[in-house]
């Protein structure tokens, strides 16, 4: 077995978009971290309905190359058992997460590894103010990958727990050729499809709900190359106290995303997250889901089923 690596701490660079973008106006206002919303106003209505298939993730290793993993499992499965050859600090957020390099079969990936356990007394978050008794646990980066495959959603990257050395973590597939929001909105880069963007944050905001996170930034919303947005580090996340945010601003809703939630009970959750979650920490979920349900069915009363749902298609499968 090859010796571990540990390179030298620098920024790792996630932004590799090629050729000229359709200019457009901005969809979020500019601001220094916090996650801020669309104006969904100005969208029209989704009239028809678009067919979806069953969700088949494509995952680039670093040469741009497609890596051979044909569906999560495989994907987890190289999470667990790949020998680690390689780390490096991500100076990025403070979590303190590392990058690891990967190798199984030939196969060579890498991976971001949070490993911290700890409950801050008295802390205040940038945009939403003092959070008393905060957990921030590398197990919610687990769960919340989890969850969002019960939802039908296909936007948080796989995520196991390991151990390596002497403290369990959370290994993450790495999301390559992507850009956070922030390095966006800095560099004025707007997506060519508006109305698909909006769709995928207004579904982060949900989901977000759900889960009971309100510390969502532009460092952990990740665009790749097709303008999907990935939803990463949920450390912070199940808090019990959480504040909804932009939920006002939700008028679509993916398909797959309201019949999952409408199917969620306290057993089903239970048998998936137990190994991530307290009991309480479920029941919460459980909790804020009933509002979800209404505010979902209220716009479907409203406007109608066919205006409010849709059948979400990946960029990278259009």
């Amino acid at each position: 077995m090859s010796t571990l690596r540990r390179v030298s701490a620098r920024r790792v660079t996630v932004l590799a978009f090629v050729g000229s973008l359709v200019a457009m106006a901005t969809l979020l206002p500019s601001q220094p971290t916090a996650a801020s919303p669309p104006d969904p106003a100005s969208q029209e209505p989704i009239v028809q309905v678009r067919q979806s298939p069953m969700p088949i993730r494509e995952w680039l290793g670093a040469d741009g190359e497609p890596l051979p993993f044909k569906d999560d499992e495989e994907i987890k499965d190289f999470l667990l058992n790949a020998e680690l050859t390689e780390q490096e600090d991500i100076p990025v957020g403070v979590t303190d997460p590392i990058r690891m390099t990967l190798e199984k079969d030939g196969i060579t990936a890498h991976a971001v590894y949070r490993y911290l356990e700890i409950v801050y007394p008295r802390v205040k978050l940038r945009g939403v103010g003092v959070r008393m008794n905060l957990k921030d646990s590398c197990k919610f980066e687990a769960a919340a990958y989890e969850l969002s495959r019960m939802l039908g959603m296909d936007n948080v990257p796989p995520t196991v727990m390991r151990r390596i050395g002497r403290d369990p973590g959370t290994l993450q597939i790495w999301v390559y050729n992507a850009m956070m929001e922030s390095e966006r909105l800095q560099q004025e880069m707007n997506p060519p499809d508006r109305l698909a963007y909006t769709q995928q944050v207004q579904m982060m905001y949900l989901f977000d709900a759900l889960i009971g996170n309100d510390d969502r930034t532009q460092e952990n919303m990740l665009i790749d190359k097709n303008w999907k947005l990935w939803l990463i580090d949920h450390t912070r996340a199940f808090y019990p106290r959480a504040k909804s945010q932009y939920l006002d601003q939700v008028i679509h809703v993916d398909r797959a995303f309201w019949e999952g939630l409408q199917a969620l009970d306290r057993a089903s959750l239970g048998d998936v997250l137990d190994d991530y979650l307290t009991s309480s920490e479920i029941n919460k979920i459980m909790e804020r889901r009933e509002p979800l349900v209404e505010l979902i069915q209220g716009l479907i009363d409203s406007r109608g089923e066919g205006t409010v749902l849709y059948d979400w298609v990946p960029p990278e499968r259009q």
